[in-house]
């Protein structure tokens, strides 16, 4: 794979045969260390260790605020003067009221209502049953204090939106390892400092930090892997990152299970975190970075160390590498809007990023309604995962990137589409919706692990970690509007489906504009993409 002897830049390989021969067009690094080896596997390997347990903080967010029966201790009136016990809570909407006692053995039988809002009620108790702490019970977040979990979740959303597009800039910049090992540190830091801050304005700060990081991680991390590998590796390494999300989807519902305690789920997490910081000692930077940056020289001793370790071994001063230009060696993401092409070619993934997303979310808002407690709601979704991101690296070697998206993105608009001419509460728990929503669920799925791959293939090396960081930013804005759009389902429950379904069934068709990037050598600079002309679908 990529051994051999071959032609170097000055052309005299029969007098030095230890040259490596250029790989399939025309790629340096491949040329030198073979499109996979032992040092790939190695490093991919310390990668997804150093990035992949961060995650689990993105999905803690919902375990820190479960749904928990709660009742009011002491309630005082305007005067602080004590309020005792038994009180009256009246349900206009429901035209009844309550008489309400005190203690866990009071509580309400009612399914969906978790406890009675005593109006002055100064301090409330818990049902530590199961759950021993949570966000909730440690400040209280119920009744008119409800509204601030739902602030601190969406603060942390904005994290994740900023922590991609930052990590990007840094990467792009700086490098990927230097981009890895900042965000690797710093969530570890703060994911301590978290887990026992008191005070509930600080925690919202350091875990927006800690959140902001570990996107910031795994978008350096992905575009590091993609970067180390060629041919049919890049698909089966690359896209193999994306078993991050599954695999951290179950620590985080081990560490739930395990521990019921959000103190420590941060503890936990932030130590598998640490690990992985102290690992990156081992990884080196991008070859493939340093070549588009113009360091030639750092380069070679990457790619030399590399070649020893796979078994073909080539020392610097015999790697002849093509430096890129001055112009072409620069580059920001200002730049990807400034190319025609790329701009084009950006702008449509972008909505790509933003409409699966918006689906995704969407879908989990109603979740809970299709299945059962927050466990198995969670349980269902990380089964769906494996599959789906199994099939799409099938496809993405097989078939390519473009058609499998088209197909996927248009079969979830079908799914959602069917569900309008399902009635509703005919079949017993709604059978027929809920097997179309498993498979929206999985076609968006599938179609979300395609875009890392596709997005990263369409991009210059010079600015690939701005624009996967830049689409992910887009992504994290499409899930928090979801949030906004599902709540027209309480004006008609039709108005969100048709939205989810007229913008997937658009996502799909509007990437007949896109080329098709399976077999393409990854541009490495600008001066690359000039070469990939902007077509019309029905212009050849």
């Amino acid at each position: 794979m990529g051994r051999g002897r071959g032609r170097g830049e000055t052309g005299n390989d029969e007098k030095d045969p230890a040259m490596p021969k250029p790989a399939p067009k025309g790629d340096q690094v491949t040329a030198v260390i073979g499109e996979v080896g032992r040092w790939q596997l190695e490093k991919i390997l310390i990668v997804f260790i150093a990035a992949a347990p961060g995650l689990a903080h993105i999905f803690h967010a919902g375990f820190i605020t479960p749904k928990q029966r709660f009742w009011c201790a002491q309630a005082m009136d305007e005067a602080g003067v004590d309020i005792p016990p038994p009180w009256t809570v009246d349900y206009p909407e429901k035209n009844t009221s309550y008489t309400v006692y005190p203690g866990m053995g009071n509580l309400t039988t009612e399914k969906k209502l978790m406890g009675h809002c005593i109006p002055g009620c100064m301090d409330y108790d818990f049902d530590h049953s199961f759950w021993v702490a949570t966000m909730i019970t440690e400040w209280d977040l119920v009744c008119e204090k409800s509204w601030l979990k739902t602030l601190a979740k969406l603060l942390l959303f904005t994290g994740f939106a900023l922590g991609s597009f930052c990590s990007g800039l840094v990467s792009d910049r700086y490098g990927r390892k230097t981009a890895i090992w900042i965000s690797s540190i710093t969530m570890v830091v703060f994911g301590v400092i978290t887990s026992f801050v008191p005070w509930y304005p600080l925690f919202v700060v350091t875990w927006w930090i800690t959140g902001t990081m570990a996107i910031a991680c795994y978008t350096a991390a992905f575009v590091w892997t993609m970067e180390i590998a060629a041919g049919k590796w890049k698909i089966y390494l690359g896209m193999s990152m994306n078993y991050s999300w599954p695999i951290c989807r179950l620590i985080i519902a081990g560490l739930a299970w395990g521990f019921r305690d959000w103190h420590w789920h941060l503890r936990c997490i932030s130590a598998l975190v640490a690990v992985g910081a102290v690992i990156l000692f081992w990884l080196p930077e991008s070859p493939r970075w340093l070549i588009a940056r113009g360091r030639m020289d750092d380069a070679k001793k990457v790619l030399s160390d590399a070649s020893k370790k796979n078994g073909m071994p080539v020392e610097p001063e015999q790697i002849m590498l093509t430096p890129p230009s001055a112009a072409a060696s620069k580059g920001g993401f200002l730049d990807i809007m400034r190319h025609p092409t790329l701009r084009v070619h950006v702008l449509i993934m972008y909505f790509n990023w933003f409409t699966t997303a918006f689906i995704m979310y969407g879908l989990a808002l109603s979740w809970q309604s299709l299945t059962g407690g927050l466990f198995l709601n969670f349980i269902i979704g990380t089964i769906l995962d494996f599959p789906a991101k199994t099939l799409a690296m099938v496809l993405a070697q097989k078939v390519g990137r473009k058609y499998p998206y088209m197909i996927g993105s248009t079969t979830t608009g079908v799914m959602f589409f069917l569900t309008l001419f399902i009635e509703r509460d005919y079949y017993p728990s709604n059978w027929p919706i809920v097997v179309l929503a498993l498979i929206g669920n999985f076609t968006t799925t599938m179609c979300f692990a395609i875009l890392y791959m596709y997005t990263g293939e369409l991009m210059p090396t010079t600015v690939r970690a701005a624009g996967v960081g830049s689409s992910s930013l887009v992504s994290k804005i499409g899930g928090t509007l979801s949030t906004t759009v599902a709540a027209l389902a309480d004006i008609h429950p039709a108005i969100p489906t048709v939205i989810f379904a007229a913008m997937a069934i658009t996502s799909g068709a509007v990437t007949f504009f896109v080329p098709e990037t399976m077999g393409r050598k990854m541009p490495e600079t600008f001066d690359d993409i000039e070469r990939v002309e902007f077509k019309a679908p029905w212009k050849k």
